[in-house]
């Protein structure tokens, strides 16, 4: 150490007990580490992978099309492979199975004069009754839907929808004790 001397009042230097000692030996100069926690940047990469999940999800229910059931019947060939909905009126006639260990509910969707056969997996939403129109998420299967022989009128053309996500389309517009359904499809020339 190296003392430094100090200039009196009268700029002089003073005698040697008012000299202060600065300490010039340097400093290490090593870099602080940031430490990273292994926990810590494991739950930032599960949340992300998370997030990347719920978006692509999200984005692909969204990206779903929308069909009435005439034209998810003459489109069957492009949708053959694709999810989409479809929307139709249910008709008389449920029939309920188990299809590979689980409930399904079968029945014809009809729009206009168009049937399909649906054998919809799980549990129908809670509204479902035939003349209430659903929406339904699914797709084409190639062959008759399981239970179609006990249907009251089945589209039974070797195609059936396969679905496993349905939501009741309702209105304030209720019908009366007594009220019919408008036939549909091959039902307009039985009654």
């Amino acid at each position: 150490m190296v003392p430094e001397p100090v200039d009196g009042p009268n700029g002089a230097p003073n005698d040697e007990s008012d000299l202060q000692v600065f300490d010039l030996t340097p400093a290490p100069t090593r870099p602080e580490r940031i430490r990273r926690r292994p926990a810590a940047m494991a739950a930032v990469a599960i949340l992300l992978v998370a997030l990347v999940f719920v978006l692509l999800r999200t984005l692909g229910d969204a990206s779903l099309f929308f069909y009435e059931v005439s034209e998810a019947v003459e489109r069957r060939s492009e949708l053959a492979d694709s999810r989409f909905r479809v929307v139709g009126t249910p008709q008389p006639g449920l029939v309920e199975i188990d299809v590979d260990g689980e409930p399904a509910v079968v029945f014809t969707l009809c729009a206009g004069d168009v049937l399909a056969d649906v054998a919809h997996l799980g549990d129908p939403a809670e509204l479902f009754q035939p003349g209430v129109p659903v929406v339904l998420q699914g797709g084409w299967v190639a062959g008759p839907a399981p239970g179609v022989a006990d249907l009251w009128s089945p589209a039974a053309d070797g195609w059936h929808l396969r679905t496993d996500h349905m939501v009741v389309k309702h209105d304030n517009d209720y019908r009366g004790d007594g009220a019919e359904l408008a036939p549909c499809g091959d039902q307009a020339s039985i009654g």
